[in-house]
């Protein structure tokens, strides 16, 4: 094989070889696919915190795309996967180790439930065609990933996915100068679950310092959902794949240890009850608070608390999310209009983290509050779910960003906090939407944003005399002078984004819409102030 077409490049742990490709955009790269960047957690290791992989001698083929993590495919309408699935992906156009360039490093959302670093969704086409290095992986997602025992003799406190996610960014430190990317200039970015994620790792000390800055995207960790609660979901799952209940947590795992992947995940698909389906708790396997610490834990303790201490104090970010996140949720009621007319008096709806017995008189007066802002006197039903839509839209995603912006406003040192807000309705570029949501609605649903960052399965890239286009260079542009101007997102794509001021208070946003950058007043605050005002001041931020 020739070199140029099939470059040979060394990592610390061997060879790999990958290979020239031509993306959508017409710029020629590299692409070097399904690189070990840890051990396989299979047979034994299943469950178990993953550690640097067996070196190799032989030039390991890295020319094609490795299987995700095991996982329900709502496209597929399948279980897919692997347990062989932790790999590294690289895209570059530069393999000289004299003219470094920065690492745009992206984690994949999908709930921690689903999702992969595969092209079909994250293609690098499009952020190719500047002067970056663009990484991606996978790490085991679902039960596969986040089983977590009490018992420090099983020696599975939780968070194993985190932890794949942390040996990944090791990798990409110890490796990625040998791609002509810069080890020292490394952007971490993420959507969704992968947002928080990002967030994770800028609150965790395990982290720290492994990358310069960061962009947090439709997900952190003062999201609701970013905890699971302590509700024996492991034991659940055992019993529900054969455990009698005999022999304690010891038990439970030898049953989790021989059974199907495929059947671990499609138990784990129904393990909610319908009193945690209605209390909106969204998945029973992802990030938990670790009930003990090890030398590796990644969640010692309750995510507020860890923000307010957070090592990443002192890098730039941008922060935001999408303007009709809620859309999320229309499936759901579409499969389950009575999902609207058991809203009742929302206090089912009231944020969990208050901590309040829903039937008490304070839980009430909560969500009454809720109520009448987003419905005033009318019912809730399925034909008026706006309100609904639109509450979960600052439920599930803007009040957490929100607040996390206020968090890195009351514990400011020197860095920078940029808020976006992205508000493109296209007929044909907005993939979730079309796909997941309802094609024939309007808005900018969760993960509309992404179509515009990277090059997907469900569309050819966009003519370049539409607006869509000029969104996609523009989405490329702020992502890549972000990384490569030392955390300043102004030059290319705009001017006149500022970061958040020093007073806890209203902040303005870069709107991103389909006529263009504007910088505005955030158009949500009068919500803000809502989902504020529920919260004791020293439980906000």
């Amino acid at each position: 094989m020739d070199a140029k077409n099939h470059p040979i490049v060394s990592t610390k742990y061997g060879p790999v070889r990958g290979i020239q490709k031509t993306a959508a955009t017409g710029v020629d790269y590299y692409s070097f696919q399904r690189i070990p960047y840890v051990k396989s957690p299979i047979g034994e290791l299943r469950f178990k915190d993953a550690s640097p992989p067996t070196p190799w001698v032989e030039t390991l083929d890295c020319t094609a795309q490795g299987p995700g993590c095991y996982q329900y495919s709502k496209l597929q309408n399948k279980i897919i996967g692997s347990e062989d699935s932790l790999h590294m992906n690289v895209f570059t156009k530069n393999l000289d180790k004299n003219n470094l360039l920065p690492v745009l490093l992206y984690i994949h959302g999908g709930a921690f439930m689903r999702g992969s670093s595969g092209v079909e969704m994250y293609g690098p086409d499009y952020l190719i065609q500047k002067d970056i290095v663009y990484v991606n992986f996978n790490y085991r997602i679902g039960a596969l990933g986040f089983i977590s025992f009490s018992s420090p003799e099983l020696g599975l406190p939780g968070n194993a996915g985190l932890k794949d996610q942390n040996l990944a960014l090791r990798w990409v430190v110890e490796n990625i100068a040998n791609f002509g990317g810069d080890p020292n200039n490394i952007t971490l970015f993420g959507e969704s679950a992968g947002g928080c994620s990002v967030h994770y790792h800028m609150v965790s000390d395990q982290s720290k310092g492994l990358f310069q800055r960061a962009i947090v995207m439709s997900g952190c960790v003062l999201n609701y959902w970013s905890v699971i609660p302590q509700r024996q979901f492991s034991e659940r799952l055992a019993t529900a794949l054969g455990w009698n209940g005999q022999g304690g947590e010891k038990g439970a795992l030898d049953v989790l240890m021989k059974a199907d992947p495929v059947e671990i995940v499609r138990q784990q698909e129904s393990i909610l009850t319908e009193n945690e389906l209605e209390n909106r708790i969204l998945f029973g396997f992802g990030p938990v608070i670790e009930p003990y610490a090890k030398d590796n834990c990644f969640i010692p303790k309750d995510p507020l608390t860890m923000t307010r201490e957070a090592w990443s104090k002192d890098i730039d970010i941008i922060i935001g999310g999408n303007s009709e996140e809620g859309l999320f949720c229309l499936s759901g009621i579409k499969e389950k209009p009575s999902i609207m007319s058991n809203l009742k008096d929302f206090q089912y709806l009231v944020p969990l983290d208050l901590n309040l017995v829903r039937t008490s008189q304070r839980c009430k007066e909560l969500g009454l509050r809720l109520k009448k802002f987003y419905y005033a006197d009318s019912d809730p039903s399925f034909e008026n779910r706006d309100g609904y839509l639109t509450l979960m839209s600052d439920k599930l995603f803007l009040h957490g960003i929100h607040r996390t912006i206020y968090s890195r406003i009351k514990t400011k040192k020197n860095a920078n906090t940029y808020v976006y807000r992205f508000s493109v309705d296209s007929d044909t570029y907005n993939h979730y939407r079309i796909y997941f949501c309802d094609k024939n609605v309007r808005g900018t649903a969760h993960a509309d944003d992404l179509s515009y960052i990277f090059k997907n399965a469900f569309n050819d890239a966009p003519p370049k005399d539409s607006f869509e286009y000029r969104v996609m260079m523009k989405m490329v542009d702020l992502c890549s002078t972000f990384a490569s101007n030392n955390g300043n997102p102004n030059g290319v794509a705009t001017s006149e984004w500022k970061p958040v001021g020093s007073e806890i208070g209203p902040y303005k946003c870069l709107n991103i819409a389909n006529d263009g950058l504007k910088f505005i007043d955030f158009p949500e605050t009068k919500r803000m102030e809502l989902w504020d005002s529920l919260y004791p001041k020293d439980q906000l931020y």
